[in-house]
């Protein structure tokens, strides 16, 4: 696979959003907290507080992956794209950069616990929800490089 990480820039905003807008859609149990005109800012909120690096392949935008230190507050693979091995390519190039990912997964979205889990990740705490935007309950997982 011959995937292509670029910093992201302000230019990229919309399509970080529309990439965001299309996985909200998709997800019918996300509370609907946000209007559209908030989430359509989203990219620019997302690159005022986190590096952001869009990933590309053939040419296409298939996702984006954002870093705020060693949480990944954000990553999204555009439906078309998953089960690829994107988001997988995605995590080991954070991975690459860090000793230690943080991120927090909602307990009811079974598939990005499994695959978390899958890259070694770990839950270290669990939360009721009250903490989020959506109310909805929550863990944090963490990865630590292993040196040895």
């Amino acid at each position: 696979m011959s995937l292509h990480f670029t910093r992201a820039d302000l230019s990229d905003a919309t399509e970080i959003s529309a990439i965001l807008e299309e996985w909200y859609l998709a997800n019918s149990w996300i509370p609907p907290v946000h209007d559209p005109v908030e989430r359509a800012d989203y990219g620019r909120v997302l690159l005022d507080h986190s590096e952001v690096t869009m990933l590309h392949w053939r040419g296409q935008c298939v996702g984006f992956l954002a870093l705020e230190r060693d949480i990944v507050q954000s990553l999204y693979i555009r439906s078309q794209f998953q089960r690829r091995g994107f988001g997988r390519a995605a995590m080991s190039y954070a991975q690459s950069q860090c000793d230690q990912l943080r991120l927090w997964v909602f307990q009811s979205d079974r598939r990005a616990q499994g695959f978390y889990r899958s890259l070694g990740f770990q839950v270290v705490e669990t939360s009721d929800g009250q903490d989020n935007d959506y109310n909805l309950p929550d863990m944090m997982l963490c990865w630590r490089q292993t040196h040895g």
